[in-house]
């Protein structure tokens, strides 16, 4: 008797913890981090001064965490998970905007009817032009700035740190 028992393999997804944006603390964003931390600290430190360093600690942690989250925002996912959840740190607001619009004109294209169809498609082929030039212009102006830093004395860091990362 010849007896054949397959094993289920299962995957383990990992749970992706949120990642704060810590780049984007400059200049607006880092006085506006700032203020909130002092206002918050400020306003609880009645509550914290009456108890134990780890409470304290852990209150001060949650504060920062809150504000950061507010002002710098978080990225969820990692560059090998899905597009859609990939931080993007070269996107602007041109390039958002000029997305936007071509999703939108995407749609239309696809509820249209017959007779409109071919006005439509004009209309998205024309926007969705606009929009990869906008994202070449976005990724070229961001890759020159992050290149002209590399080559400063305070890149020679990061340059080590995407390489450990790659």
């Amino acid at each position: 008797m010849n007896l054949v028992v397959q094993r289920w393999v299962t995957r383990r997804v990992r749970p992706v913890q949120p990642r704060i944006l810590w780049k984007n603390l400059i200049e607006v964003k880092a006085e506006t981090f700032k203020a909130l931390v002092l206002e918050r600290v400020e306003a609880g430190v009645d509550a914290v001064t009456q108890v134990d360093a780890d409470h304290m600690w852990n209150s001060m942690a949650a504060t920062i965490r809150d504000v950061d989250n507010e002002t710098l925002g978080v990225a969820v996912g990692t560059s090998r998970g899905h597009k859609a959840s990939r931080e993007s740190w070269w996107i602007s607001e041109e390039v958002q905007t000029k997305v936007a619009l071509k999703q939108l004109r995407f749609r239309e294209l696809i509820t249209c009817q017959d007779g409109t169809r071919t006005r439509a498609e004009e209309r998205y082929k024309e926007v969705n032009r606009e929009a990869k030039k906008a994202v070449a212009r976005a990724k070229d102006k961001a890759y020159e700035d992050l290149y002209r830093k590399l080559d400063s004395k305070e890149g020679e860091n990061d340059i080590y740190r995407i390489a450990m990362g790659a």
